[in-house]
C-alpha cells in the first residue's frame, strides 16, 4: 500500500483568467469516478470563509469550531454529491480549504487540500494507483505514487 500525491501546477493557479475547470481539471473526474466508495466527507474552512460555511450548514450533520477552523461533516447522498461536485467554486476557486473522504467504516480515503491545489489518494496499491496516476498525468497535474514499504 502507498499513496498518490497530485498537485496542480502553481503557474496555472496564478492565472486569474482560467476558469475553475481549467485550474482544477481533475474535479469532475474525481467525483464521477473515484468518490463512490465513500459515504461521508469532512470539510474544513477557515472561520473567515463565512459564505462557504453558511452554505455547508444547510447540508452538514455535524458542525464544530476547532481553533481557527470550522469543521463540517456531510453524508454523501445523491443531492449532497451533486452539490459538492457542481457548486464547489466561486470566482474560479474551490470554496473549501480541505475535504477528507471517509468510507462506512470511517477509514480515510481521498483528501483534497489547500483549496484544491493538492489531492491525495491514501491506502492504495500500486496496481490501483496506475490508472489514477495516468489520469492525473493526462490532466497535466504533477503526480507521484509513493509506496509504503512498512506494510
Amino acid at each position: 500500500m502507498g499513496y498518490i500525491k497530485a498537485r496542480v501546477d502553481p503557474e496555472k493557479l496564478k492565472n486569474k483568467k482560467l476558469d475553475f475547470n481549467e485550474k482544477y481539471p481533475y474535479w469532475q473526474e474525481l467525483w464521477t469516478n473515484y468518490t463512490k466508495p465513500y459515504s461521508e466527507v469532512q470539510i474544513q474552512n477557515w472561520k473567515e470563509e463565512t459564505q462557504a460555511i453558511e452554505e455547508l450548514e444547510q447540508i452538514s450533520f455535524v458542525s464544530r469550531n476547532e481553533g481557527l477552523v470550522k469543521i463540517q461533516r456531510i453524508m454523501l447522498e445523491d443531492d449532497t454529491r451533486d452539490y459538492l461536485k457542481n457548486k464547489s467554486h466561486i470566482d474560479g476557486e474551490l470554496k473549501w480549504f480541505s475535504i477528507l473522504f471517509h468510507d462506512d467504516e470511517m477509514r480515510e480515503g481521498i483528501e483534497v487540500r489547500n483549496h484544491g491545489e493538492e489531492v491525495f489518494f491514501n491506502r492504495i496499491t500500486k496496481d490501483e494507483a496506475e490508472p489514477i496516476v495516468e489520469m492525473f498525468e493526462k490532466l497535466q497535474l504533477i503526480v507521484e505514487y509513493v509506496p509504503d514499504d512498512s506494510d
